[in-house]
């Protein structure tokens, strides 16, 4: 390899809060070379953030310290920079695409606005000016780098206007708009329905050869990191443990952690890891859907005299087995948490009936009766426990509504601490002292609280790393052989429904395509848009890339109706 665009030797840093000092980077090196594309994986809390946020020079000092160490990106020292001369390189020389693309707009401003005030700024910092028009037509132009060739609309759109996939690409095309020449990409397919990522993941490699950019990709999705890397840099409490080619780190990981890591991911194709044997005979099953139709109506004008109306759900019937794990996939928009919704009470079918346990919801909704029977686990613990309340307020909320002694709650939340296997002294404590897996494992408990037969599991653990997700997918499991439960399972990751589920029903467009037992929709997928799924997700190894259905993003696009070089 060429000199380094970037090159971070033997950094430390560490954290003063308190009067306490805690050491959260370790003699950590690494680099990306002109040009190359380097991943840098672990798990939550190994100190990638950190990492990141100490190269753009966002990291807060104090309470930061940077013990040792340098951090050298084209021959300049970053730590050694000004502020104002740090600030010059932010989208001019290093430019960075995050996560969730909906929480970097503003809401109120226009994409053209938010996107003219980025020109302006960097045409400030490199002390030259353009007029406004100018400054459109680069924009416009970056936007069809990014393949967005409606430049015009999106720059008269809100964000809300535009689909998860088009947001993040107007976010790389923001982040491209002051040429910078490393670009790092913080988890950017994390949010985003499987099919939306495969293109995002080919945009930005296209742009790394066609923009000689650098890229320096953070995640810990392994099937994105096969994929997108040249080189691998595996981090653990603030360490680099292992560090070589892709080749390298996926065909023979040396390190007992990296090996962790590989093994928690849920493979695709292989040996079913895990097998569901219902044999239960109940008289009725635990959820009945019977042709269930979900419209919306929208109304637009002056005088709210124009009416749309959108059908979300069409038609769709499931029978849900005691005992069984359904998985309900598909993209977003395609109906699935519509129809979760319906099936909790929470608003009504336009057309159809939904029973639980026998009961028909439309009658039963809201009463403790029915909350005692039906529960749900949100995809993100942060945003679904309350951050002023403590572990136990949140719990005994379910309690409470379901008239439990208030004398019988304190030690009810024990209980329920130490089935989800988390000690009782959390109790007391908020939910920001909890790592991301003691807070999905708190929801968990709160969902049991009440003694329900049926979870809804809205994808549980897609805010969670590979061995946390595998933490709390074995917690599942155990549970529903103790309790006897039933799940309906909403993700858009295949792979783990794979290895989660015993029958799996594909949406599309508000309907069911394809329903069957987890081993014939994988093994022999019958509907186009099942194969389009399957073939966009990516895997860990070249056997299960082999296995994988072939389908081309031009029989994809059509599939989905919507055109792949938008990605709407």
């Amino acid at each position: 390899m060429s000199e380094p665009l970037l090159d971070i030797r033997n950094l430390t840093i560490g954290f003063r809060a308190y009067g306490q000092y805690r050491r959260v980077l370790h003699d950590v090196s690494l680099s990306v070379g002109q040009g190359e594309r380097v991943s840098l994986i672990g798990q939550s809390g190994s100190g990638k953030t950190v990492t990141m946020r100490t190269i753009i020079g966002t990291l807060p000092m104090p309470p930061g310290e940077v013990e040792s160490g340098s951090i050298q990106y084209d021959r300049s020292s970053l730590l050694d920079l000004n502020k104002i001369e740090r600030n010059k390189l932010k989208g001019t020389g290093i430019s960075i695409v995050l996560q969730d693309p909906m929480l970097s707009f503003n809401p109120v401003l226009t994409i053209g606005r938010q996107m003219d005030d980025i020109v302006r700024y960097g045409d400030a910092r490199l002390g030259q000016s353009r007029s406004r028009d100018a400054r459109r037509r680069h924009i416009i132009d970056t936007l069809d780098k990014v393949q967005l060739s409606d430049g015009d609309r999106i720059l008269d759109s809100y964000p809300m206007m535009l689909s998860g996939g088009m947001r993040q690409r107007v976010l790389i095309g923001m982040a491209l708009l002051n040429k910078p020449r490393l670009l790092i990409a913080d988890e950017p397919g994390t949010a985003l329905d499987v099919t939306t990522q495969d293109e995002i993941l080919a945009l930005l490699n296209r742009l790394v050869a066609q923009e000689g950019l650098s890229l320096l990709l953070i995640t810990h999705n392994l099937g994105v990191v096969r994929e997108m890397a040249d080189r691998i840099y595996v981090m653990d409490k603030g360490r680099i443990v292992e560090h070589g080619t892709r080749e390298a780190i996926f065909n023979a990981p040396q390190d007992d952690y990296t090996k962790r890591l590989m093994a928690a991911v849920p493979p695709l194709y292989g040996p079913d890891v895990v097998t569901i044997t219902n044999d239960k005979t109940a008289p009725k099953p635990a959820i009945a859907i019977e042709a269930v139709s979900k419209d919306f109506t929208s109304r637009s004008g002056i005088f709210n005299q124009h009416k749309t109306e959108h059908r979300a759900v069409d038609s769709v019937s499931i029978n849900v087995a005691q005992g069984d794990i359904f998985g309900l996939a598909g993209e977003s928009g395609s109906g699935k948490t519509t129809l979760a919704k319906m099936t909790l009470g929470l608003i009504d079918p336009t057309e159809g009936r939904i029973e639980i346990d026998g009961q028909d919801v439309g009658q039963t909704r809201g009463t403790a009766d029915f909350r005692k029977l039906i529960q749900i686990v949100y995809q993100n613990p942060g945003s679904s426990l309350n951050p002023r309340r403590t572990i136990t307020d949140q719990i005994a909320v379910p309690l409470k509504f379901t008239g439990h002694e208030s004398t019988r709650i304190k030690t009810r939340v024990c209980e329920l601490l130490e089935m989800v296997d988390l000690p009782a002294d959390m109790a007391n404590m908020y939910p920001h002292e909890l790592s991301g897996g003691q807070k999905q494992r708190v929801a968990i408990a709160r969902a049991l609280s009440v003694n329900p037969r049926i979870l809804v599991l809205d994808e549980p653990t897609s805010a969670l790393d590979v061995l946390v997700q595998s933490t709390v997918i074995d917690l599942l499991h155990r549970l529903r052989a103790e309790f006897d439960l039933t799940y309906l399972f909403i993700s858009h990751d295949l792979s783990l429904m794979r290895n989660f589920c015993n029958r799996v029903g594909v949406m599309l467009r508000g309907q069911i395509v394809e329903e069957g037992p987890v081993a014939d929709v994988f093994g022999t997928p019958q509907h186009a848009y099942t194969r389009a799924l399957l073939s966009a997700i990516p895997v860990t190894t070249d056997a299960a890339e082999a296995l994988k259905p072939k389908v081309s993003k031009e029989e994809r696009g059509a599939v989905l109706n919507r055109s792949t070089a938008i990605g709407g």
